[in-house]
């Protein structure tokens, strides 16, 4: 750890520096960062863009009693180094040790834990009306206003949250200040007209023409006897003001400044203590370059939006990896572009997040049927659904955790209207060291309420292709979820699994004599359950295994399983509630017809949130993994008195 960082263990240590050091400090930081997230990896372009904008952040307003709120907040890697995490850090994302997110559970610097786009300008309008009432109604001496500060990158600013945020900002009559970080980047290159407004900006700026718009601010901030409205004025006077984007901002009646160079710290901290004394909500566009200081990420920022560990080798990197097996990710993206290849109304939606979800080669070879809508989910089902509308095959690629928030548009646009889209999620399941706001363990149960759609998941390479294949027949909506994970290696039954799928049909994947209990699984832990089988089968307890495929509609041969006497283990990588195995308790319940109550017992995911962890270890303390599907049907054979005697009449698979 270089000199200078190993004396700022807080903030206070950071303000007591000079100008001069807090430059030689964000070198050391983006080293700092750099040799971490080459061995815990991580976001790392992001975080390299934004070192000097947090440092004069930090050294400008004191959030342990102001309010900082991050957008997304992958980027709030040096907030976290400054801020007492510094020593951690070594543990990033792995167990036991910090998030890679904000986290008001590890420091009262951060306001909310977040992952998604879009919501910091709400939150912090939330905030100051919080404290304008507060204010109003207190009655307590404090006089200090605390002061709010909301970071928003330019592709989460285009987010509709966002928007309609800032249609709302007109309610807050107090200082807010909302930093633009516009780097032309999300996970990929921002896409659409509000990033072809702002690039418009950036291509037009030189570095003379930032350090004057910074000059020309700080002459003309709003002082006494002036108003913002005055000082924007004699801004837009003073400077060349053909700038698309205060055009935007001034339309909707916020104060706009900028742009200017967001790796000027000494500019940045002249701006943040001017603009901390305005009482009016104002926007700060500053510039920065994503991947600064590596140049292996500030050539391929997409590449290094969030990459695993690797080693450093000068201006290169070589990835630390020997595994070769692909990932469910790949081998959908392969199989999607050789179908596309046959089918020229097939087109893929994606929501800025081509390379994550697998579309590369697609877009490669496809360019006229891809398209990126950036951070907006909502609209990217809705224009598949116009798609559709036209005969056309649309597959929209988002990962779990975002296709929440699309909810509503699946429900009116899709599900009512009876429409063939295929929805491919990706992230499904347990994520890994990105947490609790990226796992994607709910879409069972806000999808399997809707009526018309078919939820299936395919267990392995094979049935990626055949749950494409099928999805892209159908004529309705099709759900295909899959795990940030690779695929299992050949441990199935290649004759079960190459069966073609069919609507509401399960497969047999192991069929033992005289056995008692099914494991039924759906999705990917299939291969727990047959390393289960095995263990289980060393202890004399024969089981079947039974690939479920689909969890909407389930298969009626499952739930005849119970009819007959059979005991049932469902297993999956999603919430207990609402997910896969109570579909088939629901069914069961309203099925049988005979007075003997079913036998079934469920895991999943219990009803709390699962830390950063690695994916294998987030199973295991979910209990979705062998050991605890053995557990499971030892208690269930030691309370069946007939477990071991074959029964006749039991439901037979085909």
């Amino acid at each position: 750890m270089s000199k200078l960082l190993e004396q700022i263990n807080n903030t206070s240590d950071l303000k007591k520096l000079s100008i001069p050091q807090l430059r030689t400090l964000a070198d050391q930081i983006r080293q700092f960062i750099l040799n971490s997230i080459s061995k815990t990896g991580g976001h790392l372009a992001s975080n390299l863009g934004i070192v000097e904008l947090t440092l004069a952040l930090h050294y400008v307003f004191d959030f342990k009693e102001d309010k900082l709120l991050w957008d997304v907040g992958h980027q709030c890697y040096t907030h976290k180094i400054i801020t007492g995490r510094k020593e951690q850090f070594h543990r990033l994302r792995q167990p036991g040790g910090i998030s890679g997110f904000p986290n008001p559970a590890e420091s009262v610097y951060d306001q909310f834990t977040v992952g998604h786009a879009g919501t910091s300008i709400a939150t912090a309008i939330g905030m100051a009306l919080g404290s304008m009432l507060d204010a109003r109604y207190s009655i307590t001496d404090e006089n200090r206003e605390d002061k709010i500060v909301a970071v928003i990158g330019d592709a989460s600013i285009v987010n509709g949250v966002s928007f309609e945020a800032l249609n709302n900002l007109g309610l807050v009559k107090r200082q807010l200040l909302i930093v633009l970080n516009d780097n032309s980047m999300a996970i990929d290159v921002t896409v659409g007209a509000m990033a072809k407004y702002l690039s418009k900006v950036r291509l037009s700026q030189t570095y003379e023409d930032l350090r004057k718009t910074t000059k020309n601010i700080l002459e003309h901030m709003p002082g006494i006897g002036k108003t913002v409205e005055e000082a924007i004025e004699r801004i837009k006077k003073s400077i060349r003001m053909v700038l698309p984007a205060s055009q935007m901002f001034e339309s909707l009646n916020i104060p706009y400044f900028g742009p200017v160079d967001g790796h000027d710290v000494d500019s940045l901290i002249r701006l943040f203590r001017a603009m901390a004394e305005l009482n009016h909500p104002a926007v700060l566009h500053v510039y920065t370059e994503k991947g600064k200081g590596f140049k292996p990420a500030d050539t391929q920022p997409s590449k290094f939006h969030s990459t695993g560990p690797f080693k450093i080798n000068g201006d290169a990197i070589e990835p630390i990896t020997d595994v070769k097996r692909p990932s469910f990710t790949s081998v959908f993206g392969r199989f999607l572009t050789e179908l596309a290849e046959k089918d020229h109304r097939i087109v893929t939606i994606t929501s800025a997040m081509c390379d994550g979800t697998g579309l590369l080669e697609f877009r490669k070879k496809f360019k006229d049927r891809f398209y990126d809508v950036g951070i907006a989910e909502g609209a990217a089902v809705d224009i598949a659904a116009g798609l559709a509308k036209t005969g056309l095959k649309p597959v929209v690629c988002i990962y779990s955790t975002f296709l929440q928030r699309s909810f509503d548009q699946i429900f009116q646009e899709v599900a009512l209207q009876n429409l063939p889209v295929v929805f491919c999620i990706d992230r499904a399941g347990f994520v890994g060291s990105d947490g609790p706001t990226h796992h994607g363990l709910m879409d069972i149960g806000f999808l399997r309420m809707l009526p018309n759609l078919v939820l299936t998941a395919p267990a392995n390479e094979i049935e990626m292709k055949l749950a494409l294949e099928f999805a892209l027949a159908e004529d309705k909506p099709i759900v295909i979820r899959y795990p940030k994970d690779l695929v299992p290696q050949s441990q199935f039954s290649r004759a079960a699994c190459a069966r073609p799928f069919k609507l509401g049909k399960s497969v047999v994947v192991k069929k033992t004599k005289d056995s008692a209990i099914a494991v039924v699984s759906y999705g990917s832990v299939l291969t727990e359950a047959l390393r289960a089988a095995n263990l289980l089968a060393k202890e004399g307890i024969a089981v079947d295994v039974i690939n479920a495929r689909f969890a909407a509609p389930v298969d009626e041969a499952i739930i005849a399983l119970s009819e007959t006497g059979k005991s049932i283990i469902t297993v999956e990588d999603h919430h207990l509630a609402c997910g896969f195995g109570s579909a088939v308790l629901e069914m069961v319940a309203a099925k049988t017809t005979n007075n003997k109550s079913a036998n079934i017992r469920t895991l999943g995911v219990p009803s709390r949130f699962i830390g950063h962890n690695y994916r294998s270890f987030q199973l295991m303390e979910a209990g979705i993994n062998a050991e605890k599907i053995v557990e499971t049907a030892k208690e269930m054979a030691h309370s069946m008195l007939d477990v071991l005697r074959p029964s006749s009449g039991r439901a037979q698979y085909s």
